[in-house]
């Protein structure tokens, strides 16, 4: 008997191994990215990003710094503000005040033509994006069901999904605990798998009734491609670059997508430069008006800055910058995610603009706008390294602030 049972055994070894060498080379992409994704927390970590597709632009050159003798912002504030930049591991830093740009530096090897990864900045973006289709015809309004535009969730639970559930972060489908990052779990599966975008359709379920809770979350900001390509018919960066990127003259980049011909993300991966930012940044601050073309919907600046039911520092894909808390949490607070040290985004006093709105995305990437000053602010990069303190989010544009030279005799435009 022990002579049958041995071969018997062997042969189950053997067909065990073939099993699991073909599980692995035919799971091998969304293995490699999960034990490599870190290599993106790093300078040039964009180069991960792989398979890309490009996002053509329509730049006409880049801003010229105005000469001393017309800054704005006294010499004293614009160097503190390089200073708090170059110590705490920043990419780049621009500011913009009162038609024109008063300080542009890079640090990192990074110069004007480099792009830098976007992060969460991508999700408020994929917002305005959202606005455009509107503008455009191609999406009917904010009140319109999902599904109207990804036809497969039509009958399901997700029909219940209003776009306007998606851009105040309030869908009902359901996050992530930190702790649920196995390589074949869901979390890992809906960000890193060649096929992320089924995942997303088919296997991410409801948490809560769409619209009666606030979730900040990748999950929710993947559904803007899917709209996007379901209601334009056109490629998600193609859309991206015809109806926002080329309007602003600004570079293009490019973005990551799951497989060649496949889906970007809607909450990150999405490569620019920093001037690119800083032309989304004035664009809203001239109301969504560019060269004289109106650029989003009527009233879209209104609805976009009116706070969440649900989330008094959110309104539609928006950052805001009022009421004041020292810590701005992006996920609700009984949040799993938040169970880490330094959650959210630090303010180590109020922001001295209450009208201040922003593009967040994390370690201190963000574009901040303050329409009552004229001014635009862009600064990305990462988090300080320990020991050093980590980023002040109130910091720059409080500095910004104080050193507008408001009685010089310096021109103001």
């Amino acid at each position: 008997m022990a002579r049958r049972i041995k071969p018997f055994l062997a042969v189950v070894a053997v067909l065990i191994g073939v099993g699991a060498a073909v599980f692995a080379w035919s799971n091998r992409v969304l293995i490699e990215r999960h034990y490599t994704q870190t290599r993106t927390n790093q300078p040039n970590g964009y180069r991960w990003y792989q398979p890309t597709e490009p996002i053509a632009g329509g730049h006409t050159g880049f801003f010229e710094l105005v000469p001393a003798e017309r800054r704005t912002v006294s010499d004293e504030a614009l160097d503190a503000a390089r200073d708090y930049a170059a110590r705490s591991r920043s990419e780049s830093l621009l500011i913009w005040h009162r038609g024109g740009l008063q300080l542009a530096e890079y640090w990192m090897g990074l110069g004007p033509d480099d792009v830098v990864n976007s992060r969460s900045m991508h999700k408020m973006l994929g917002g305005l994006l959202i606005a455009r289709a509107i503008k455009d015809g191609y999406i009917g309004s904010l009140d319109d069901s999902v599904a109207r535009y990804i036809r497969a969730w039509q009958g399901k639970p997700q029909a219940a999904i209003t776009i306007r559930d998606v851009l105040r972060m309030s869908s009902g489908l359901r996050w992530f605990s930190i702790r649920d990052r196995a390589p074949f779990g869901l979390s890992s599966r809906r960000y890193l798998d060649p096929h992320w975008d089924e995942v997303l359709l088919e296997e991410i379920p409801m948490s809560f009734v769409p619209g009666t809770e606030y979730d900040y979350s990748d999950t929710t900001a993947d559904v803007m491609p899917h709209l996007i390509q379901g209601a334009t018919g056109k490629r998600y960066g193609e859309y991206l670059s015809e109806a926002l990127i080329k309007p602003l003259e600004a570079r293009g980049g490019f973005i990551w997508v799951n497989r060649e011909g496949g889906m970007p993300h809607g909450g990150c991966c999405l490569m620019l430069p920093p001037e690119t930012w800083l032309r989304f940044g004035l664009w809203l601050l001239n109301s969504g008006r560019w060269n004289g073309a109106e650029l989003l919907p009527d009233g879209w600046l209104d609805e976009m800055l009116t706070p969440s039911p649900n989330k008094a520092h959110f309104g539609l894909m928006i950052w805001l910058g009022t009421p004041y808390v020292e810590r701005r949490l992006y996920h609700r607070p009984e949040s799993p995610i938040n169970q880490v040290p330094n959650p959210g985004a630090y303010n180590s006093e109020p922001f001295l603009a209450e009208d201040l709105f922003m593009f967040d995305g994390a370690e201190g990437r963000v574009v901040y706008i303050l329409p009552s000053e004229q001014l635009v602010i862009v600064r990305t990069g990462f988090r300080p390294a320990p020991p050093a303190p980590e980023w002040d989010n109130a910091f720059l544009p409080n500095t910004i602030i104080r050193g507008i030279e408001r009685d010089s005799g310096r021109p103001s435009s």
